[in-house]
């Protein structure tokens, strides 16, 4: 298996039962929120998503693990306890092409207090250079998780790569919106493939 480290993940999360193609877009957050499984999904063959890291399109990245997680398991970043609000990220990608992305963290300290976490140049480039090992193409479009990541990547990165944010899912975050993330996620899943 591929060398991950603690903070790598996958936009994987179990699917609510009662969710399908006729579910409307509005009771789509709703369900994850209700249905919300913390951990990795169990019916996931972990050692097959070493086959889709060269194909990967688009890579998430958070600031740094919170206090809800990572579970101890192999990708359980991301896929904390239902405080961790993780759902909203499921519910933004479920059904778009960003579902089954990758995601990671740019600095990998656990602290939930993001004004404590400091990033710079170092930890960029150590993120394109984990990215590379993985074997994820320069080609994937990257989209920070808020504006602390977006801040420390936007200038940073090297010609050709391309960047994008949401607004972070956190809890504390009063101003996340689902109808509006969601969104952005189609807008930069078009603009991706318009490249």
């Amino acid at each position: 298996m591929t060398k991950y480290t603690a903070v790598d993940s996958w936009l994987y999360w179990s699917i609510p039962s009662d969710l399908n193609d006729a579910t409307p877009e509005e009771a789509i957050l709703p369900l994850f929120k209700e249905n919300y499984e913390p951990g990795f999904p169990s019916d996931i063959d972990k050692a097959a998503l070493d086959q889709k890291l060269s194909a990967v399109q688009y890579v998430f990245i958070g600031l740094n693990p919170g206090d809800a997680g990572p579970l101890p398991e192999l990708f359980g970043n991301f896929h904390g306890d239902r405080k961790s609000c993780d759902y909203r990220l499921a519910a933004i990608t479920y059904g778009t092409a960003a579902w089954g992305g990758f995601i990671t963290d740019l600095e990998g300290s656990l602290e939930s207090d993001s004004s404590k976490v400091k990033v710079d140049q170092a930890n960029v480039t150590a993120l394109l250079d984990h990215l590379k090992d993985l074997g994820i193409p320069q080609s994937a479009t990257l989209i920070a998780l808020g504006s602390k990541v977006y801040k420390a990547l936007e200038g940073n990165l090297p010609a050709g790569y391309h960047l994008s944010q949401l607004m972070h899912y956190s809890g504390m975050n009063g101003h996340w919106r689902f109808e509006k993330e969601r969104k952005k996620v189609r807008q930069i899943i078009e603009a991706h493939t318009a490249l």
